[in-house]
């Protein structure tokens, strides 16, 4: 890399390329590429895993819907249950027909506390543990 000194009329064109800062940016790019390079590397201990020609599927638990109405009458499914005493027995069943069955419980804002403790305790002594809240999602209002 020469540069001239003295007062020339400044019409000559250069014709040699300043590789510098092209090496500059090459040697950074190396190693950026090295860095990451070593962070993708998966450190596990090698095995050889059996080979299944069937396809796992994730199963989805059979949901049973129960709702709670505030003057405490209460429904499984589009079903009313006539006695609370019946509740337990109905869950029990379903338990054994399915046995990774959900309940989701549905309820108004209305709703007293102690429903749905009497219902929670039904659910809880049919052995069902999977428990899912009902929720409307939209928001109103804002």
């Amino acid at each position: 890399m020469a540069a001239k000194v003295g007062n020339d009329s400044g019409d000559e064109v250069i014709g040699d390329i300043n590789v510098v800062p092209l090496v500059d940016i090459m040697l950074v790019l190396v190693i950026i590429l090295m860095v990451t390079a070593e962070f993708t590397k998966y450190r596990t201990v090698p095995i050889q895993l059996p080979k299944v020609n069937a396809v796992a599927m994730k199963r989805e638990p059979h949901k049973v819907a129960i709702t709670i109405k505030p003057n405490g009458k209460v429904f499984i499914g589009d079903k009313e249950v006539k006695d609370l005493a019946e509740l337990g027995p109905r869950l029990t069943s379903a338990k054994k027909a399915q046995p990774d069955v959900a309940v989701i419980l549905r309820m108004e804002k209305d709703t007293k506390y102690s429903d749905m403790l009497k219902v929670l305790d039904d659910v809880k002594l049919s052995g069902i543990s999977k428990v899912g809240l009902a929720v409307d999602s939209a928001k109103k209002g804002k």
